[in-house]
């Protein structure tokens, strides 16, 4: 897909990072935006920022008629739609899986992988009439690699990658123009990686840090996985890096858009391990 002026895109989660970057990235080209998030005050500042061709909306993407009312509106102020980025998402709770409360499994499943099912299912029969566009589904490095202690949000970000990988065959089947690309950013600079290492209490006898050393294997200390992390969130790119390479994959018209460049070893790791397993059921 060209991305050019007069198009309009629709975002989720466009109130800070990655979806503010966005928003910013697409009016600077002369783009009209549609701004979704669940901090109405947060994302109304994001679009008064950005001028008349921004439109803030508030609303949980986890509900299906939010993304129906947001397609309506989107298209009666401006009669087309041509980017639907569906970014909106949370990190959740970081306990080890069997200590994960069933409400938190249920609310980030139902940000990070429904929130892109409903804005699939409200957006994309219209760019198939149209016969044009392009989905954009943020995913993460959590898409393609676990890691301890983020097991529902590592789970709804590996779906987000297999919903895209089938929506995108889905599409060809049907003989659609309609583009699609999944996001698998690592570290970026935004406010949720900044939270990641600022919560407080991770000090000895803390709660956290009782929760932290008690998922560890053994011989792994808390400090060491807190410097670990440190180091990883040291080489976050910043957000509207990772927008324009998002985009230039969005142009170029590939399903995956890994925008750190970093996470070659991280995919081929798995790809190994399976084959590995695969190739040992042969021997």
């Amino acid at each position: 897909m060209r991305i050019e002026s007069g198009q309009v895109a629709v975002i989720t989660g466009a109130a800070q990072g990655i979806g503010a970057a966005f928003a910013a990235e697409l009016t600077a080209r002369g783009l009209a935006v549609v701004l979704l998030d669940l901090a109405g005050d947060a994302v109304r500042r994001t679009a008064a920022e950005l001028g008349e061709r921004a439109i803030a909306v508030t609303g949980d993407v986890s509900d299906p008629g939010v993304l129906t009312g947001l397609a309506t509106r989107t298209l009666d102020t401006f009669g087309r739609v041509d980017l639907v980025i569906n970014n909106a998402g949370i990190r959740g709770s970081g306990e080890p899986v069997w200590e994960m409360p069933a409400e938190q499994w249920d609310r980030v499943i139902g940000v990070n992988l429904l929130g892109v099912v409903n804005g699939i299912r409200a957006f994309v029969p219209h760019l198939i009439e149209a016969g044009s566009g392009h989905v954009v589904n943020v995913a993460s490095l959590a898409g393609l690699s676990g890691a301890p202690r983020q097991s529902a949000y590592a789970a709804s970000k590996h779906a987000v990658v297999a919903v895209s990988e089938i929506l995108a065959a889905e599409l060809e089947q049907a003989g659609s123009a309609v583009g699609v690309t999944v996001a698998c950013p690592g570290f970026v600079d935004t406010p949720l990686v900044a939270d990641l290492l600022a919560a407080p209490g991770a000090e000895p006898g803390s709660e956290i840090y009782e929760s932290l050393a008690r998922g560890l294997p053994a011989g792994r200390s808390v400090e060491e996985f807190l410097a670990q992390m440190r180091a990883l969130v040291d080489t976050a790119i910043p957000a509207p890096t990772a927008v324009q390479r998002i985009l230039r994959a969005v142009e170029n018209d590939e399903l995956y858009a890994l925008p750190n460049g970093d996470l070659e070893d991280t995919a081929r790791d798995r790809a190994e391990r399976v084959l590995n397993a695969l190739g040992s059921r042969t021997e």
